[in-house]
């Protein structure tokens, strides 16, 4: 029989779940705050108008696949144009000294953007952006009723929920289910995320260095990447430059404008190269960067309450794990619905 799910955030761990649940006949409809999905998987694009659009991948920089799940939705995404490996030369960087960043497995970027593989994911899915899940309640039947603020400033409420599913960082799921369903916030209130800083650095003219990509070590830097060298991205010079958790947090609140001319100073020093009155530089807060502390499992589930969540702090940080607490969790509940029917 079909049922009805709610699941709160679009990130790849919320498609994932969604994918799997409607996959097995379920009706699903995703709710997202954003103005488009994939959680930290985005892309800030700067013009939409042009082949290939032009952007930066301001979040995940690029990703890795080796369970047989994730592989398949990567080939999947691939044939579609979706995904595409990433051949930049890798290096571990020091000020002046740089060395080969050993690895044989392939990294995967979405294309033309990052932000591209959760459009693929999404494709077919009910999605609701620019939908902001501001209550939560359960009825006396056990369904499950929400209360939504769109983005025209209005308040709808919808209900008849028969599952829940948060896919939400950890430091959102405590005010949010605190109050439905307190055994799941009291164990997102045990993890941390990490503070990052992004910067997004268009130079004037090609930065002479023979990467695309490195680990910083011993530095207020941690990666940084000519972006632009991802297959499917426009032609140009853009850099993306993300600082270490311990930086980030020591100034997560200094005004961005500020962050982004120490980093530029940061990243002169490092590559050794003088870059001056650049074309464009911004600064981006991720507040909820990567979970320091995940859980350490899979994903959660309630089968008494119908209720679940998903997401890299539950299972690890990497795209592959989101994905796999997602899609383990819809194969979940989708279970925990058919053992309902035949009790």
């Amino acid at each position: 029989m079909k049922k009805r799910v709610a699941i709160v955030g679009a990130g790849i761990s919320g498609l994932a779940c969604a994918r799997e649940l409607v996959q097995q006949g379920h009706e699903v409809t995703v709710f997202e705050k954003s103005r488009g999905p994939g959680g930290r998987m985005p892309t800030r694009w700067l013009d939409r108008d042009i082949d290939p659009p032009l952007g930066f991948d301001h979040g995940t920089q690029y990703f890795q696949a080796s369970a047989p799940a994730f592989i398949e939705l990567i080939e999947q995404a691939q044939k579609a144009g979706a995904a595409a490996p990433w051949a930049g030369s890798v290096v571990n960087l020091g000020y002046g000294l740089s060395s080969p960043h050993t690895g044989s497995t392939t990294r995967w970027v979405g294309t033309p953007g990052m932000a591209s593989l959760a459009r693929f994911m999404g494709q077919g899915l009910d999605i609701r952006l620019q939908c902001r899940v501001a209550g939560l309640a359960r009825s006396g039947d056990g369904l499950y009723q929400l209360t939504l603020h769109l983005a025209d400033g209005t308040v709808r409420v919808e209900s008849g929920f028969d599952a829940l599913v948060s896919a939400i960082p950890a430091e959102q799921v405590v005010p949010l289910f605190n109050d439905v369903h307190k055994p799941l916030a009291s164990l997102a209130a045990a993890v941390e995320s990490n503070v990052t800083w992004s910067v997004m650095l268009t130079p004037r003219e090609a930065v002479k260095v023979d990467f695309d990509g490195a680990f910083v070590v011993d530095s207020p830097l941690g990666w940084i990447c000519r972006d632009s060298s991802k297959p499917g991205r426009a032609m140009g010079e853009r850099w993306m430059l993300q600082a270490t958790a311990d930086w980030s947090r020591l100034h997560q609140d200094y005004a961005a404008d500020e962050v982004a001319k120490m980093m530029l100073d940061v990243f002169c020093n490092v590559t050794g190269q003088l870059v001056e009155e650049p074309l464009a530089i911004t600064a981006h807060r991720w507040l909820y960067s990567l979970p320091s502390n995940p859980v350490g499992m899979l994903c959660y589930l309630s089968e008494e309450h119908m209720l679940g969540a998903c997401g890299d702090w539950l299972n690890g940080a990497r795209v592959e794990d989101a994905f796999l607490s997602g899609h383990t969790l819809g194969h979940q509940l989708s279970n925990a619905f058919d053992s309902t029917l035949i009790q």
